[in-house]
């Protein structure tokens, strides 16, 4: 009777790892179906669920509804909270380490050379649940000038596929745009948006204010692999071991790691890059679904103003972290 019940249950437990990912672009169901693959080849049994926001994904996390989640920086440091730093890092690729944001200025605003500069500016971010175009950000302006420089910036902020975490980096494209048009001073995006803005002509082209990167901005670390602290360790080596052995040397392989978006290999898991985020959580309540860190009610601004642009855009671009 139940002894069978449990014990099939046991097998299954024993059995498929269930990895969460979230679908922030319609390459995300090519890349898990080749990684569940490559892991079948491997002897690993992973399948796989998406989610349509990181915070139902944390969610069925913590309630053991999957085993792994890939998670981003944002996600990540929630999942540490919650498990009171417990929760265990499998894995992260080659481009999650040293993850760059940068200033954008216009060069006809004159004194703008670093965070400090930002006093009294119209500043442009990406959405509120953006690692890179706004959590992060915004803590280093903080770190550089405290609550007083904060306190002194007019932030507008492009609210885009909430729940996504900026992975569709909808938003920097927004921030460009406004700085393009010369509707803002400064704005924050990833280093990848704006590699890729240059190369396809989206910025500094006729017609446009003329901007300028600044490499002022603390790198971090991006996703990651995250699990329970109850997750089984002969669960966590095999898939492991089967991640690090993937290599760009096997044609089919190489293929599902290049739409993932690394330059050479999976890398193993390491904490140090996630600091910045952690404090920029200090405040926030371990709970499910938290709310944004600002409101157009409760800020940390001079003023805030929210552009909640509707449409959804994740489709047509590619991962901010590629």
């Amino acid at each position: 009777g139940t002894m069978g019940a449990s014990g099939s249950q046991d097998a299954n437990a024993r059995g498929v790892i269930m990895l969460g990912c979230v679908a922030y672009s319609e390459s995300v169901c090519t890349i898990w179906e080749g990684m569940r693959q490559y892991f079948a080849a491997a002897g690993v049994s992973v399948d796989f669920v998406l989610f349509s926001s990181y915070d139902r994904q944390v969610e069925a996390l913590v309630r053991g509804q999957i085993d792994v989640a890939w998670n981003g920086p944002l996600a990540h440091a929630r999942i540490k909270k919650r498990t009171g730093g417990k929760s265990l890092s499998l894995g992260m690729r080659d481009c999650d380490r040293d993850f760059t944001s940068l200033l954008l200025v216009r060069k006809d605003v004159a004194g703008l050379k670093g965070l400090t500069d930002l006093a009294g500016k119209k500043v442009a971010t990406g959405s509120y649940d953006s690692p890179q175009a706004y959590i992060l950000p915004l803590q280093a302006v903080a770190t550089a000038g405290g609550t007083a420089l904060l306190a002194q910036m007019h932030v507008v902020r492009f609210d885009r596929d909430i729940g996504k975490h900026g992975d569709t980096a909808a938003g920097e494209l927004e921030v460009m745009q406004a700085l393009s048009k010369g509707e803002v001073d400064a704005g924050f995006v990833s280093e990848v948006m704006w590699n890729r803005a240059l190369a396809t002509g989206q910025v500094n082209g006729r017609g446009q204010s003329k901007l300028e990167a600044l490499k002022v901005l603390p790198v971090f670390d991006h996703c990651q692999f995250d699990a329970m602290p109850s997750f089984s360790s002969a669960k966590a080596e095999a898939f492991q071991v089967a991640l690090a052995k993937m290599t760009m040397t096997d044609p089919f392989q190489a293929n599902v790691m290049r739409d993932e978006g690394i330059r050479s290999k999976w890398e193993t898991p390491r904490e140090e890059g996630y600091v910045a985020m952690m404090e920029a959580l200090a405040s926030e309540a371990a709970q499910p679904f938290p709310p944004p860190l600002d409101t157009p009610d409760a800020h940390r601004f001079a003023s805030l103003d929210v552009r909640v642009v509707e449409g959804y855009s994740a489709t047509s671009f590619a991962r901010a972290c590629m």
